[in-house]
């Protein structure tokens, strides 16, 4: 399961948006460059990803937050940024909704007289404290492959050995469509030991190999239909010129266990 972590280099640069501390994300410049819009889900006080977001592509972004009222946009950003008071999940609820639903209404919901709002793929940033693993597992991946030029998450609890079950899982599922070209770890939470069994070719032996793994870590994928050629990616991680600490007041996640992938 470990090996869902091999991270692909998009071979154009990678760019990071928000705050240079927590709030911030980093994203392949193909994603960013070919979405018609952004989808941003958890917004919480902080709005500094969208922002630059707008003010890289002067395109629109839609933020969606069923725990807050409202936002506050600057002036020069405010007419591209629209709120709606409703989360994120697989399938409708009372205060959430899915993605596709929301992508649908935007994308589709036009008339002859009334032009779509884009047309096109969306960059997509999810950060919904735990709600990223059911709404993933109850959503077809290839038709989010069809609506998305990238994806970024952060994943949640990873050190809950249950919570790792649904994890992976949803990893195999993305990978299929998205290629994984960025790692960051949450500094605010502790790294955690996973073992994972793992053959030896040398030996013809299995064995039992730890790995270091931040439980909360950000991860950022492109869609792979976009990415003329790819190949592994080897540099080490944490990135000093794009990844920044969560938590400027502790050391940055140790990210040696993808060497080890």
């Amino acid at each position: 399961m470990i090996k869902e972590f091999t991270l692909f280099n998009p071979k154009l640069p990678k760019v990071r948006l928000g705050y240079p501390c927590d709030g911030g994300y980093v994203t392949a410049l193909q994603a960013l460059c070919r979405s018609e819009a952004l989808f941003s889900y958890g917004i919480g006080a902080d709005i500094s990803f969208e922002t630059d977001y707008i003010q890289s592509t002067n395109k629109k972004a839609y933020l969606f937050d069923h725990t807050i009222d409202s936002i506050s946009p600057a002036p020069e950003v405010a007419d591209n940024m629209i709120f709606t008071k409703e989360g994120l999940s697989g399938s409708k609820q009372q205060q959430t909704d899915s993605f596709l639903s929301h992508y649908n209404k935007y994308f589709q919901g036009r008339t002859e007289d009334k032009p779509p709002f884009f047309s096109g793929r969306v960059l997509f940033k999810a950060d919904v404290e735990g709600c990223e693993y059911e709404f993933l597992l109850n959503t077809d991946m290839e038709k989010m492959s069809k609506a998305a030029t990238g994806m970024l998450f952060e994943f949640h609890a990873l050190n809950d050995p249950r919570v790792r079950i649904y994890f992976f899982e949803c990893l195999r599922k993305i990978n299929k469509y998205f290629y994984l070209c960025h790692v960051h770890g949450n500094n605010n939470a502790d790294n955690f030991d996973y073992f994972e069994e793992r053959f030896c070719e040398d030996l013809n032996k299995n064995y039992i190999e730890k790995f270091s793994i931040p439980s909360d870590i950000e991860l950022s994928f492109v869609n792979k239909e976009i990415i003329s050629s790819t190949q592994r990616d080897n540099k080490k991680y944490p990135c000093n010129f794009l990844d920044r600490r969560n938590n400027i007041t502790r050391e940055d996640s140790d990210l040696s266990f993808l060497d080890k992938i």
